[in-house]
């Protein structure tokens, strides 16, 4: 092993050499970036500090950060992005500190798979960056504003080069654990975020609106899957915190996050992300048990019992809700919970049928006397529900007594346990009865019997299924929290509509793919190259088989002026999804504004549509349409005014209020057509406070965004090996093969040795993979960054880590 000075001696110059001309980068780009209206500067100068105090903070603070710190919509920079300022950054910071300090441990070591294949995929970068920047284009101000331009093919290729150059700092960095820890602090914000936008626009408890939540992730303004990719990546990683020496505070957030991203998963209405999600939950289940045949005493039937049973729970429960409701689901599925926490204690046999009939008749007798009463309370406070919380009550102190002392059950507390249970399953089928009548005693009346089954077959005193520790608790009320999110979200309107519409999707799916095969050039130059880095976009706007044209933003230059030309879509069948020049706008409720703007056009085709609307990426709603009628075309610029009042944009409390955005499309024929716009602005009835940021377009796309709200499939290839063929040929598919094989092998080793950090990686890289058969999700850099990140991330999982943690 070397000295630590001669490592040191050996990387101070190159490593010094990398961190200033990373600073300087990063010093030249933020001059030009645009900060106006913008908390980015404060956040990085956080950030700079962060990394003087702790400069190994980044591991944690990049994963957390980068699904969140997303402003394209706000800055129109979508190319150079804010996180390749962070990034510019952190690498700088991390070369300093590699160049400076001698490490504290041997570098960690790749698999020579993993080598080989991270070699090749480099190789297969290159040539496919190559082949889509070249010929170089001029850099004007169309070079980095739509993703018809060659540039896309470095914007697509930076989350491979970010990877590979945050890879030395990641070999020598000890501290490589709070990279997990990272990435569940930005799962939880990401949870958040989704949390607050199904609040504000289709309604926290709307499942049947066919809104597409997008969080913070605007790569989805062309469609996508980044929030689907992002989720199924991060979700599984819930398990290390879960079953890894679990503390108390460490169990509640990983239960908190669990309920935030299971809603956030399942309000996706995703059925790539559902299938992601329970590949990763399969994997799990799958080495969870295997592990555990291993142990001895362990017999294979109780396995397939307890499989059995718990399908059983799940049709009892899914018949449950479909019957009572809201209220018949939750008291059931506690029930079930009781009946689990009781059966993990010793508990005396023979006092079960004595204190299921005393908890029964001591329950119905004053059931049926708050009945009779003239004014039985209303809610919550209606006999079934009031006596069925009381009776929960009196059960958790019991247990929670029992629990704490750890002490031997007395007579006593065990006859009050059970009779509080007893009360339970009585109120559990008054409420069925009470929501739908006769009809829904059946699901109820199972329901009982199924948490009786597990009482009795606790009490009967061989050998136990289960024991009550902490880590027991924490699984069961995850287990809870997950049914009464999955059954009625899995229930609802637009998701039965979602899966019944699933083998017509598959067919247009199918069928999108074989187009895009019959699109790429033929011989042997695109087998070895693909089509390039970036160029579906501009392949598909040339050559798709359907002659559409989407819709395309460009800005042109005359002597002394720069303005905007939108060239309308044309389809085939004449009409279909405009293309949308948005800019978000700051606006008080019930208060005119004067829009004006200078339109020029030569046909009678395309039309301007103007409004403003309630928007966050994708989907708008509450909208306020400008009265625009332009004049004859005749070739010249037109100046036109009018006046909009705002109506119920800008409202609400500030947690509340929906972000507002105008939008700017050009409608047109089958044949599309364009129209020129310059000088556009939005101002208060004072005249003095404008509230567009660059309506000239003197800077072209700053403080621009564009959206494609419902039409997907001219953006993205739909599929992660396909996307890699397409730009990469062979090589970049066989190169991410390899490399994702050496993962896999390296992952599946530790986790055979009990390694619950390699089960959750491995079941994250599946799940993602999953959701990559039918979306590309690498023409998203911070996803494909994330993604290259947890997967080197996986290949450094130390041998030393592998009894860590016992089933």
């Amino acid at each position: 092993m070397a000295r630590p000075g001669t490592f040191a001696s050996a990387t101070t110059m190159p490593g010094l050499a990398c961190s200033a001309a990373l600073g300087a980068v990063f010093l030249y780009a933020l001059h030009f970036y645009p900060l106006e209206h913008s908390w980015l500067l404060p956040i990085l100068l956080l950030y700079i500090a962060l990394l003087c105090w702790r400069p190994d903070g980044w591991l944690f603070a990049l994963p957390a950060t980068l699904p969140m710190l997303d402003l394209a919509p706000w800055t129109g920079w979508f190319f150079f992005e804010e996180i390749d300022l962070l990034l510019l950054v952190t690498a700088a910071f991390a070369y300093w500190r590699l160049a400076t300090r001698s490490p504290l441990s041997p570098p960690g070591r790749l698999p020579r798979g993993a080598a080989i294949g991270i070699g090749l995929l480099t190789l297969a970068y290159l040539a496919g960056t190559a082949k889509g920047l070249l010929p170089l284009p001029a850099l004007d101000a169309n070079a980095f504003n739509n993703y018809l331009s060659s540039y896309n093919s470095l914007r697509i290729a930076k989350a491979w080069l970010w990877a590979l150059i945050l890879l030395p700092p990641l070999l020598n960095h000890p501290a490589r654990q709070i990279f997990i820890p990272g990435m569940l602090t930005g799962l939880g914000l990401v949870a958040l975020a989704t949390l607050w936008e199904r609040t504000v626009f289709p309604g926290l408890s709307n499942l049947s609106s066919d809104y597409r939540t997008t969080a913070p992730f605007s790569g989805m303004h062309t469609g996508g899957a980044a929030l689907d990719g992002y989720l199924a990546l991060s979700l599984p990683l819930l398990l290390i915190w879960l079953l890894v020496r679990p503390a108390r505070w460490r169990n509640g957030a990983a239960l908190a996050l669990l309920v935030l991203g299971v809603h956030a998963a399942l309000t996706t209405f995703s059925r790539g992300l559902y299938a992601g999600l329970a590949a990763s939950a399969l994997l799990i289940a799958f080495f969870q048990l295997a592990l555990r045949l291993r142990l001895p005493g362990l017999r294979r039937t109780r396995l397939v019992a307890g499989a059995g049973f718990a399908l059983l729970v799940w049709w009892a429960l899914q018949h449950m809700f479909a019957t009572s409701g809201y209220r018949g689901l939750l008291a059931a599925i506690m029930l079930l919970a009781a009946a689990c926490l009781l059966a993990g204690m010793d508990l005396p046999r023979r006092l079960l049928p004595a204190s299921v009939l005393s908890g029964s008749a001591a329950l119905v007798l004053p059931g049926l006397l708050m009945a009779s009463l003239p004014h039985a309370g209303s809610g919550w406070l209606k006999p079934p529900y009031l006596l069925f919380i009381v009776s929960t009550l009196l059960l958790a102190a019991v247990i929670g007594r029992a629990w704490l002392l750890k002490a031997p059950w007395p007579r006593g507390a065990a006859a009050v346990a059970l009779m509080a249970f007893s009360g339970m399953a009585c109120c559990t089928v008054w409420i069925a009865w009470h929501r739908a009548g006769a009809g829904a005693l059946w699901p109820a009346l199972l329901a009982v019997a199924l948490a009786l089954l597990l009482l009795s077959i606790k009490s009967a005193g061989g050998a136990p299924w289960w024991t009550i520790r902490r880590g027991a608790v924490t699984g069961l009320a995850a287990g809870m929290m997950l049914l009464m999110l999955v059954i009625p979200i899995s229930a609802s309107y637009y998701a039965t509509e979602r899966f019944s519409s699933s083998a017509g999707d598959l067919r247009g799916r199918l069928r999108h793919w074989s187009q895009v095969l019959a699109m790429m050039d033929d011989g042997w130059p695109t087998a070895l190259t693909g089509m390039g880095l970036g160029t579906f976009p501009a392949t598909y706007f040339w050559r798709n088989q359907q002659h559409d044209l989407p819709g395309r933003l460009q800005y042109v230059d005359q002597p002394g002026n720069r303005y905007l030309r939108l060239d309308a879509p044309g389809y085939s069948h004449g009409y279909g999804e405009l293309l949308r020049l948005l800019q978000h706008v700051s606006l008080q409720p019930h208060t005119p504004y004067l829009l004006a703007l200078d339109v020029r056009r030569t046909g009678l085709m395309p039309v301007l549509q103007i409004r403003l609307c309630q928007r966050l990426l994708l989907y708008p709603q509450n909208c306020v349409d400008a009265p625009l009628r332009l004049l004859p075309p005749d070739g010249h610029w037109h100046r036109y005014q009018m006046t909009l009042d705002s109506a119920v944009l800008g409202s609400g409390s500030w947690w509340r209020r929906a972000p507002v955005q105008l939008e700017v499309a050009a409608a047109g024929g089958p044949d599309g057509g364009s129209i020129d716009i310059d000088n556009l602005s939005l101002l208060d009835t004072s005249g003095q406070h404008q509230l567009i940021s660059n309506g000239n377009f003197s800077h072209a796309n700053d403080y621009w965004f564009f959206s494609s709200d419902h039409h997907h499939l001219p953006w993205h290839a739909k599929n992660f090996a396909l996307n890699l063929y397409f730009e990469m040929g062979w090589p970049g598919l066989l190169a991410m093969t390899v490399l994702l094989a050496a993962t896999m092998r390296h992952l599946i080793r530790l986790a055979r040795q009990r390694c619950t950090e390699a089960i959750a990686c491995l079941a994250a890289l599946g799940g993602f993979l999953v959701v990559g058969l039918f979306d590309s999700l690498l023409d998203v850099p911070r996803i494909g960054l994330l993604f290259f990140l947890l997967l080197l991330y996986s290949l450094l999982l130390p041998p030393s880590k592998l009894k860590e943690n016992p089933p």
